[in-house]
Order: structure tokens, then sequence, then C-alpha cells
């Protein structure tokens, strides 16, 4: 996995092996131009459907910059203790990838530890977030509005909604994600 630097370093060669702007790659993953700019210098680390947003925009996928890709066997079982988690870069918010399902599945799982005082980017992506808070303390924004998470609570939006997560709790909070976006591509 490339710390930030070499993560950046790889997003600005594929960005400019394709001939976009970091103005164009912003519009195309809903970022702002100078938080491409951050992580083209490794300043800052994109959150994974960050990464999501501008890997589809160079026209790549996201797997190459996870810590340990993740195995792409299709399964409908997964059990725990068994999955490994990964990160981007050198971000402390783990993610374990739940099972895969069959070929074509439309839904999508991961279990995220998320640490303290953790802020993630404003972000946006097509289709729909359901997120189910196992422990902790989440202030969520979705389109301007807060919703103030607690564990057992539950929070469903169209993803297309502009959204991003802080860890208010004392101490790491966890989450289930299970959404319609395709972060790691199917074989």
């Amino acid at each position: 996995m490339p710390a930030p630097a070499a993560l950046g370093q790889m997003l600005r060669q594929r960005r400019k092996a394709i001939g976009k702007t970091m103005k164009q790659v912003a519009l195309e993953a809903g970022l702002t131009e100078g938080f491409i700019s951050q992580i083209e210098r490794g300043i800052s680390t994109p959150s994974l459907i960050s990464l999501y947003n501008v890997a589809n925009a160079l026209g790549t996928s996201v797997d190459t910059f996870l810590s340990q890709p993740p195995r792409h066997e299709h399964s409908m079982v997964s059990h725990a203790g068994e999955r490994p988690g990964y990160n981007v870069a050198t971000k402390d918010r783990v993610y374990e990838l739940l099972e895969r399902g069959f070929p074509g599945a439309m839904l999508n799982g991961c279990i995220t530890q998320i640490p303290e005082g953790y802020v993630s980017e404003l972000t946006s992506h097509e289709g729909e977030d359901f997120i189910y808070l196992i422990e902790g303390e989440i202030l969520y924004e979705v389109d301007g509005r807060d919703y103030h998470l607690k564990a057992g609570d539950t929070l469903h939006f169209p993803s297309k909604l502009p959204h991003r997560a802080r860890n208010i709790g004392k101490g790491p909070a966890r989450e289930l994600w299970v959404g319609t976006t395709r972060i790691i591509k199917e074989d």
C-alpha cells in the first residue's frame, strides 16, 4: 500500500497520462480542486468512497490503492475473524469488506472502524447508503443537515446527496455500511 505521498504521485501520474486537469477530476469526483491538490501532494488522504470517485474520474479502479486488496471470489457467507481489514494509505479508518455474495449482486457491505476525532471529507456518489451504528457516536451531515447517531441507530439516504461523518464520541466507533455503490470491481 502506498504512503500518502506515493498515493498522490500515482494519482497525479494517472491524471496527467490521460490529460485531465485537477479541476476536471475534482468536478467528476464531486470534490474540490483544493482537496485533489492536497491528495496529490500527500497532504491529505481520501476516504475509500472519495478514492473510489477519484479513481472513476481517472478511469481506473480503487483496488490498486488498498492496503490489502480484498479477495475477488464470490461466496454467500463470510465468517467473523476471517475477513481482512484494509485502509486507504495511512488513514486510521479500517474497512472490513463483507461477503460479495454472487456475481451481479446489487448490495455491498462493510464494517468500518472509525477512530476518535475522525472527520471525513464531504462527498457524494451514485446509489444509496444505509448505516447501522454498532458502537460509538457519529455525527453525520447529509445535504447540510446533521444527524446525531448513537449505537443502535440507523441512517438511510440517497448517496448523491453531499455527506460526511464525524466521530464525536469518546473512543472509536464501528458502523455497518450497506450500499449500492460497487467499490471493488467485479472479476
